[in-house]
């Protein structure tokens, strides 16, 4: 008969006795002991550390419900000076535009510009925005798409395609909720709004142009402002609709002011 095959022993076999006293070097009891000192121990400093936290959100929380209705006061009140102050600057440049044509008309009659001049005035103040213009266009009507959808909010950028793909397509005059537009106009976000000339708009954001019905009408889709705002509407559900119109006024911008003049030769 074979011998039964023999387990092998460990390397550290013969040293049990010191690995044991290494491993529990302290008696059970002591170590026993020692652990629930030590939970004891954090427990006593945990407690007083959450009390603490606590409170401090307690307080942070009771000073937030006081104040709220000290800030959405002073935020209405804001709210209602900015509104006053926009209706005092329309009031301001309306009042403005009246004044500059009874200059113009004034300095027309009195006879200070040649012919040619007084012809060459005519002829640049519709085209530049100083004068109020009247004739047929089209109007585009351009507003946000769904909430749920991200990126569906019509922003500065919008406004700006769609307003270069008007004067691509040949418009005459441009305005966005009433304010006319000029080389000189700036369309921009500030604070979550779309101002033109530093004037709020609300939406919806109504485009106006003059010129042309049929050039206008079949133009403009075929531009880079009008197939922006076709993927707008595509990929964010963003509204735009154009419809032609027989006859639409834009009015002057009263922002627009000469600071230096040179003669061209």
């Amino acid at each position: 008969m074979s011998a039964p095959p023999r387990t092998p022993s460990r390397p550290d076999a013969s040293m049990d006795l010191l690995n044991h006293l290494r491993r529990d070097a302290l008696d059970p009891s002591y170590l026993a002991a020692a652990r629930e000192h030590g939970l004891r121990r954090r427990g006593w400093v945990v407690a007083p550390a959450l009390v603490v936290v606590g409170s401090l959100f307690g307080v942070a929380i009771a000073t937030t419900w006081r104040s709220a209705p000290d800030a959405a006061h002073e935020r209405a009140a804001i709210i209602e000076r900015i509104t006053a102050t926009e209706h005092r600057i329309d009031e301001l440049s309306a009042q403005a535009a009246t004044l500059d044509q009874e200059v113009r008309e004034r300095r027309r009659s009195a006879g200070t510009l040649t012919a040619a001049q007084q012809a060459r005035v005519d002829q640049l103040g519709p085209l530049t925005g100083a004068d109020p213009v009247t004739g047929p266009g089209i109007r585009l009507t351009v507003d946000d798409g769904p909430e749920t959808v991200s990126g569906s909010r019509v922003v500065d950028t919008d406004l700006r395609m769609a307003t270069n793909g008007l004067w691509a397509a040949g418009a005459e005059a441009v305005s966005i909720n009433g304010y006319r537009l000029s080389a000189r106009t700036a369309i921009r976000n500030a604070g979550g709004a779309i101002t033109v000339d530093y004037r709020s708009l609300s939406r919806p954001y109504v485009l106006e142009a003059i010129g042309d019905l049929d050039t206008l009408g079949t133009a403009f889709p075929t531009t880079e402002g009008g197939r922006w705002l076709e993927g707008l509407k595509e990929h964010y559900g963003m509204q735009s609709t154009m419809e032609r119109v027989r006859s639409l006024t834009l009015g002057a911008d009263p922002g627009l002011d000469i600071t230096h003049a040179r003669a061209v030769r």
